[in-house]
């Protein structure tokens, strides 16, 4: 039987781990591991004297690099391990971020129409209640203010079986299975949870928030990266074909 999961708790477990074995750097903001960094793919442009929330930031890597870019950045965390992190990389870095232990579902820190673009990376697939993270994005941002978001892509969530706790070759997950999905982190042991939307909910769940899609990117990964997970001899290589990041650009309607 699988046990009981506190997700803050979880996350507190396995900051340093996780910090160590990622090493984010902080010249530029990041999609995930699977996907190409903002200095890349340029989805936001410049953001010298944005104001740029940053939902799940964890260590804080990606705050820490819009302020030394010329941003105003915050960071929003369920963790106070990985804020504690993300506090003393900010003073190593030379940079001034406000950090806030909090839920996605409750940006209640932040005044209305307060930035100017709310960004997340790989963390609104751990967030149970998305419509209601969602409306609070709307809130604080300020009319045709942007929200920029990257996690699991949806198909790849097909390619996890449950019950085996691993990835497979075949779909053993149904696409339309809305169920949360549990697993453990890495070698840790430590169980979480994380949730599966289809692409079409997640772009009627913008609508619903007063949010307009203007791009939708499903980058492909690091030829490097792959060779080093899957690479051609390896059983499980056809995951290689297996589109793994899915990156949202919505702007909030001020039509609406």
């Amino acid at each position: 039987m699988k046990p009981r999961i506190e997700m803050r708790a979880a996350w507190n477990q396995i900051a340093a781990h996780y910090q160590q074995r990622h090493a984010i750097p902080t010249d530029s903001a990041h999609y995930g591991p699977w996907a190409p960094p903002e200095n890349r793919l340029r989805l936001l442009g410049d953001v010298k004297g944005l104001r740029i929330l940053e939902v799940g930031c964890g260590g804080g890597q990606c705050s820490i690099a819009f302020a030394k870019q010329g941003a105003i950045a915050a960071g929003l965390d369920l963790s106070d391990a990985q804020l504690e992190h993300a506090r003393k990389l900010a003073a190593q870095e030379g940079v001034a971020v406000e950090f806030v232990q909090g839920t996605a579902e409750d940006l209640s820190a932040f005044r209305n129409r307060e930035w100017d673009v709310v960004f997340s990376a790989y963390a609104f697939q751990y967030v149970a209640d998305m419509p209601r993270c969602l409306g609070e994005c709307a809130r604080v941002l300020r009319p045709q203010g942007r929200l920029v978001f990257s996690l699991d892509h949806p198909f790849r969530d097909c390619f996890f079986d449950p019950e085996e706790d691993d990835v497979t070759l075949y779909p053993a997950r149904s696409y339309f299975d809305s169920t949360p999905m549990t697993w453990r982190f890495d070698d840790t042991g430590v169980w979480m949870r994380s949730y599966h939307h289809t692409i079409g909910e997640w772009i009627d769940m913008l609508n619903q928030a007063g949010f307009r899609l203007l791009r939708l990117l499903e980058p492909s990964p690091p030829e490097e990266m792959l060779d080093e997970i899957w690479p051609y001899d390896d059983p499980l290589s056809a995951l290689r074909h297996i589109p793994p990041t899915i990156i949202f650009v919505a702007v909030l309607d001020d039509r609406r």
